[in-house]
């Protein structure tokens, strides 16, 4: 309530919260979404995200309050049909469709909620194209787990003071998240060894103790990382005993999460990780048809394994995660943060002490950002003339994550021990901000119509969702189609335009639920005779 109540006393039309990963970002949205409709204030909500798996989950999460929205919807189809509340859609589709969206918030007073909003700089264009989209929307509420980039591009809509630093409209953090028992503490479990490899025809060794160029590093990394090298297999053993630690501990379908670095990476692990656990692990890629539909399934189980290809980085909520595995290259602060806070949400009615376990290379880049993560971070754009040394860091940490890097690179062999010095989060580890969040603004906006409020956790729908009904309409319509079409000897586009024609609508992409069940009645009506 205290984060509703800065929301309504807020001045402007931006509101950025800054919450820990895990501690109820979706909720607080959908609470604000719920009130804002009821009231009036707006007429329409947008939920943009950074995939269309997390769209979906957010549509999903939208049904159990009531509110209809249509996930990833193409901009083709223009705005969503009259009985839906809205849409959930990517950056990435705003940033192709600007106009589109920005006359749909037009013609019906809009929330925008943006999911993760450090997503609109990946691309140049993205900011800019999201400001015409939503320049004129009644509000934007902005979510963030990781309210800053690893580079210096500005977020739309963020604040900033004149040092370049991101203000905060309200901040929920990490250790307050532990305290009210919204979220886990976790402890990092580095590993050493000793990886050799050969580079530009030399042959060379070492553990993660030895200082080494920032190229060398990423490929002692690299090394460490083969899923057919011992560290990894000692890695993985240890993991899977973990988890079935925690499970004995009292949390029966507690499950395991290996984040790689690639697809080729992430079935080579899954295999190796399979023979140690008896259990074939699930695999997500994030460009493969289905895996939405995977997540859920393995959300929903018992399986002890998945292992993921970024998919799973940001914003999927998966709270029976407790074990995980940093096998990915990839070193930025952003990204780490994003997997973190996978493992950090609690499963209700699991024991008191949840504590989760990420086990990782003792890479000293990742040793430091576990400590890190205790240091107040914002959004901070370098504001000196010379910001090129952290830019060339940046570049050097995309360019290995490359498969086939030049320079000659080969791993070789890899050994593994596991270090003493665990990193704790429960009381020394503080992941995110812990000042207290800016005081609030004395103007307040007007949403304030006396409504009652939805449950913290709502119930499950007692209906179909919307978007599913109209996904299985759309499905069966599909079906008859063909198959009138077989009998009739009529084409696709015929039957389509005749249905479209009795039923008065311009495209199947823009007919609203009743539309399509009377277009499905008149298929089944001629499909009987």
């Amino acid at each position: 309530m205290e984060a509703t109540e800065a929301v309504r006393a807020h001045g402007g039309a931006s509101f950025l919260a800054s919450a820990t990963p895990a501690a109820g970002k979706t909720t607080f949205g959908l609470h604000i979404a719920h009130r804002m409709l009821i009231a009036g204030f707006v007429q329409r909500v947008v939920v943009v995200g950074p995939t269309t798996h997390i769209c979906r989950q957010w549509a999903a999460d939208a049904a159990r309050y009531g509110i209809d929205l249509e996930p990833n919807r193409p901009n083709s189809d223009g705005p969503e049909s009259t009985d839906f509340h809205g849409v959930a859609v990517t950056y990435q589709t705003i940033a192709a469709g600007p106009d589109t969206h920005r006359d749909a918030a037009a013609r019906r007073t809009t929330l925008l909620i943006a999911d993760e909003p450090h997503h609109m700089g990946d691309e140049a264009a993205w900011g800019l194209r999201a400001r015409r989209a939503f320049d004129g929307a009644r509000f934007r509420l902005l979510l963030s787990g990781t309210p800053f980039r690893s580079d210096n591009s500005a977020i739309p809509w963020v604040a900033y003071d004149e040092d370049g630093v991101s203000n905060a409209d309200y901040v929920y953090g990490y250790p307050q998240a532990l305290r009210d028992r919204v979220c886990r503490p976790i402890t990092f479990l580095p590993y050493d060894g000793e990886m050799e490899w050969i580079s530009d025809g030399r042959l060379r060794s070492g553990d993660f103790d030895i200082a080494l160029s920032g190229a060398e590093s990423a490929r002692r990394l690299r090394t460490a990382l083969t899923p057919e090298g011992e560290w990894m297999g000692h890695v993985l053993r240890d993991a899977d005993a973990r988890l079935t630690e925690v499970r004995a501990e009292g949390h029966p379908d507690a499950g395991g999460l290996v984040i790689a670095s690639s697809q080729d990476h992430a079935r080579a692990i899954a295999a190796r990780l399979g023979s140690v656990a008896g259990q074939q692990p699930d695999i997500v890629m994030s460009d493969e048809p289905g895996a939405s539909k995977r997540i859920a399934e393995f959300a929903a189980s018992d399986r002890r394994w998945l292992v993921s290809v970024l998919m799973v980085s940001e914003g999927v909520d998966i709270p029976r995660l407790r074990v995980g595995v940093y096998a990915t290259a990839a070193r930025t602060e952003l990204f780490f943060r994003q997997v973190v806070g996978r493992f950090i949400r609690t499963t209700p009615g699991g024991p008191r002490l949840q504590m989760s376990y990420l086990l990782m290379p003792a890479d000293f880049r990742l040793k430091a950002l576990a400590h890190e993560i205790e240091v107040e971070r914002r959004h901070a754009l370098d504001l000196s003339p010379t910001g090129e040394e952290e830019a060339d860091e940046e570049f050097d940490e995309i360019q290995i994550e490359e498969p086939g890097e030049g320079g000659g690179f080969a791993p070789l062999s890899s050994s593994a021990a596991e270090l003493d010095d665990a990193i704790m989060s429960e009381t020394a580890l503080q992941l995110f901000p812990t000042d207290d969040p800016k005081p609030m603004a004395k103007k307040s906006i007007a949403f304030t119509a006396p409504v009652a409020d939805p449950p913290a956790e709502p119930k499950e729908p007692a209906r179909e969702s919307a978007y599913a009904m109209r996904e299985r309409l759309r499905g069966e319509r599909s079906r008859m189609v063909g198959d009138l079409a077989r009998r009739s000897g009529k084409t696709h586009r015929e039957i389509q335009g005749r249905i479209n024609r009795e039923t008065k609508v311009k495209s199947v992409a823009n007919a609203t639920i009743d539309q399509l069940e009377r277009g499905n009645e008149i298929l089944r009506r001629d499909l009987s005779r």
